[in-house]
């Protein structure tokens, strides 16, 4: 899931330009990219959208322009200039020449000798700045994430509920195969037995031990259990993705089960679908914190 939002504020003498983008992820893994007059704020920012997104790798882009004359002050370097001053001499010196340098000169070719400084804006003032466009960017975001969660909501109960139709449907062919099996194990017994009497009680123990084999009922009841638990934790305003997430292995071990026990194409053709809507609802589980 992604989630993108955009805002921009101004003042007077400045405007800002802010977007987020989140991608899901299992941790909250922030990265800003702005100008170094937001560096000190980075951490209060992080903590905003930490308290709000929870997880996921956001990205933050901040582009600040000030219309204010920003002062600068120049810094000298004396001892450079000293340094410089003592390197040209003795090179005069052992070249037998006048060392004829001045200040101007000086300074146009030791640039670093005076250091212009532009002062840093307040950085409680830059957050006040910052701060009510980017609560309103989260804002944004979580209202584009929550119907983007509205959407997975919807396909993830229709799939959930083709899983219990289906359950539904094995259970009925799990009934009628269990006959059918009765029934051919009865007419191989008696092909055998043509010319011997029937032993009814022998016929009565093999066909209850292949109705134990057979019988996927507690499979079955559990697995409506699960789906059951399933739809109450969706209507749980909180964080649910991993409870939802354990449901899902828990359904999908008994789906597994009802498989391993029956031999029926027709009931595995129906284990095969149901796998299949397991595997689509665990991807949309990736997108829910």
């Amino acid at each position: 899931m992604t989630t993108f939002a955009k805002k921009e504020a101004s003042g007077p003498d400045w405007s800002l330009s802010l977007e987020l983008k989140s991608v899901n992820s299992r941790y909250f893994d922030f990265h800003l990219k702005a100008s170094r007059e937001f560096v000190a704020l980075e951490d209060r920012i992080r903590r905003l959208l930490k308290e709000k997104l929870v997880r996921g790798r956001v990205d933050l882009f901040i582009q600040y322009e000030s219309f204010d004359e920003i002062p600068v002050s120049f810094e000298p370097k004396p001892a450079m200039a000293r340094g410089y001053l003592e390197a040209v001499h003795k090179l005069a010196k052992d070249v037998n020449l006048e060392p004829d340098l001045k200040m101007p000169e000086l300074l146009m070719l030791l640039r670093d000798v005076v250091v212009a400084k532009e002062e840093q804006m307040d950085i409680d003032t830059l957050w006040n700045r910052l701060r009510p466009p980017l609560e309103d960017l989260v804002e944004a975001a979580l209202e584009m994430s929550q119907k983007e969660g509205k959407a997975t909501e919807k396909d993830i109960i229709k799939r959930i509920q083709h899983i219990e139709e289906l359950a539904g449907k094995i259970e009925t062919r799990a009934r009628q195969n269990l006959k059918e099996q009765q029934e051919r194990l009865k007419e191989r017994i008696l092909s055998r037995l043509k010319e011997l009497p029937l032993d009814e009680q022998r016929l009565i123990q093999e066909a209850a031990i292949m109705a134990d084999r057979l019988d996927i009922n507690e499979e079955l009841v559990r697995l409506g259990s699960h789906i059951s638990q399933f739809y109450k934790y969706l209507e749980i305003d909180e964080q649910i993705g991993r409870k939802l997430d354990f449901l899902l292995q828990e359904i999908f071990r008994e789906v597994n089960t009802i498989a391993s026990k029956s031999s029926d194409s027709s009931i595995s053709h129906l284990v095969v679908e149901m796998k299949s809507e397991i595997e689509k609802i665990r991807e949309q589980l990736q997108n829910i914190v």
